[in-house]
């Protein structure tokens, strides 16, 4: 019976980290298309408390959604769904390094505003809703998680 609740105990606290993180950078994303080679352009969507836009959060959020959601596809706008890049178990083992990737800016090289004077904000109960568009390179931003051995690549079933 106590191994029981100890286990239980343990299922319980899984994932903790990785929730408090997804409610700081909950985020929608559309994607809009696909830009250069392994970059594609979306809108992201987060929700905040000041009317001002905190574009540093939604660039976070679009970076933070990408590497644990994915993308969703829209053919509209030539978009294949993009599986999430990394899952919860990464981000749990792995705490501390996002913790400093997203605190310290590392985030920033893998993404960028389109353009930070067309955002659309809409008022909600309590707070707002910030949408703006940017571009994120997903290609880069999978290379950096399997160079820091975050997740396995292709070339890694071919190793002896």
């Amino acid at each position: 019976m106590f191994c029981f609740c100890v286990n239980s105990q343990n299922r319980a606290l899984k994932g903790k980290k990785y929730r408090e993180y997804q409610s700081i950078y909950n985020a929608q994303l559309k994607c809009l298309g696909v830009g250069s080679p392994g970059s594609y352009s979306v809108e992201v969507g987060v929700s905040q408390r000041r009317k001002k836009p905190d574009f540093a959060k939604a660039k976070k959020a679009a970076v933070f959604s990408i590497l644990f959601n994915g993308i969703t596809g829209y053919t509209d706008y030539g978009c294949d769904t993009q599986k999430a890049i990394l899952n919860v178990d990464a981000f749990e083992e792995n705490a501390e390094y996002f913790k400093s990737f997203f605190e310290t800016g590392k985030y920033a090289q893998f993404v960028s505003s389109s353009n930070e004077e067309f955002v659309k904000v809409s008022k909600l109960k309590r707070g707002y809703k910030i949408r703006l568009k940017v571009v994120v390179r997903y290609d880069d931003l999978r290379n950096k998680m399997e160079k820091d051995g975050l997740r396995k690549g292709l070339g890694s079933f071919f190793k002896n």
